[in-house]
């Protein structure tokens, strides 16, 4: 009975890790490869690209000299100004490859290095999305070939006959991790639970969008929105494993579209992020319709 457990154990295991894979890696991609790009965009034209990461910005590079390693030494590496220009146009070209989904796994190796080296560049720019962007980026680096991609329509790419899931069960495991070590860090935290203080606190800082709407004030929705956050994220890791997957993850990317809404733009590419990484649960069938069995017509037989 033992070696019969430990077998269907390693079948389990052998599936789950080396099944075929359904997940839509399409949009993952293009969420991800959008939440490296666009941050990019605005740090260039704002001229901030080069306070945070130019030679005479807020580390200066005599000084990144002795703290800085690699790849973030990438940066140092010439004393020019116009490298990290250089470095720049070089991630915001591979990122936008990546979106496209043009040559798209060197485009996803070199995205993941860059981004990398900006962010320990200087650590201050460190946010929420960038923890995302960490697992994201090498998954799609090892992501089978999607059909909604430049390689595939142009390139002609051909799309495998096999392909292995253990770069989406990555992703979703990350992703389980983050919503189960988030709960467990409010439940230690300030988020009382029983009472909706916490929530009352955030809609009156600066970051919330409408400090003035009485509504989301009330005593009622301060305790849904602490105890529904906490649910919802608590019961993810669990839950998505079943037959509520789908349910479940809409519920998710409505709930960070949601707080896209209700807070400042400093929060939207974390959520913007986590979307991208929610589609990771996401499969090629989910949201095809069944056609019905043609039924055969029996004519009549008339004398």
């Amino acid at each position: 009975m033992r070696s019969t457990f430990i077998r269907s154990t390693r079948q389990r295991l052998d599936q789950f890790f080396f099944g075929s894979d359904q997940t839509r890696w399409d949009l993952v991609r293009v969420g991800t490869g959008l939440s490296v790009l666009l941050p990019l965009v605005l740090l260039g034209l704002s001229g901030n690209y080069e306070r945070f990461y130019g030679h005479y910005g807020m580390l200066r590079r005599e000084q990144a000299l002795d703290v800085v390693y690699w790849p973030g030494f990438l940066f140092l590496m010439k004393s020019d100004p116009a490298w990290i220009w250089e470095i720049y146009w070089t991630t915001v070209a591979a990122a936008l490859c990546l979106t496209l989904g043009l040559w798209t796994r060197v485009a996803a190796a070199i995205t993941a290095f860059l981004y990398v080296a900006t962010i320990q560049r200087n650590l201050l720019s460190f946010n929420g999305e960038c923890g995302i962007l960490g697992f994201l980026l090498p998954a799609l680096i090892f992501a089978p070939p999607q059909r909604f991609s430049l390689d595939h329509w142009i390139r002609k790419q051909p799309l495998p006959e096999k392909t292995e899931s253990w770069p989406a069960r990555w992703v979703q495991i990350n992703v389980c991790m983050m919503y189960f070590f988030t709960t467990i860090g409010k439940l230690v935290g300030e988020w009382d639970v029983g009472t909706g203080e916490i929530w009352y606190k955030i809609t009156l800082c600066d970051w919330f969008r409408f400090q003035n709407v009485e509504f989301f004030h009330a005593r009622w929705f301060c305790e849904l929105a602490v105890h529904g956050s906490l649910l919802l994220e608590g019961t993810f890791a669990f839950l998505v494993w079943t037959r509520l997957r789908l349910p479940l993850v809409l519920l998710m990317m409505a709930l960070h579209a949601l707080i896209i809404v209700l807070f400042c733009n400093a929060l939207f590419f974390f959520n913007f992020a986590a979307i991208a990484a929610l589609c990771g649960f996401l499969k090629t069938s989910d949201f095809k319709r069944e056609q019905a069995p043609e039924h055969s017509h029996v004519q009549p037989v008339t004398a």
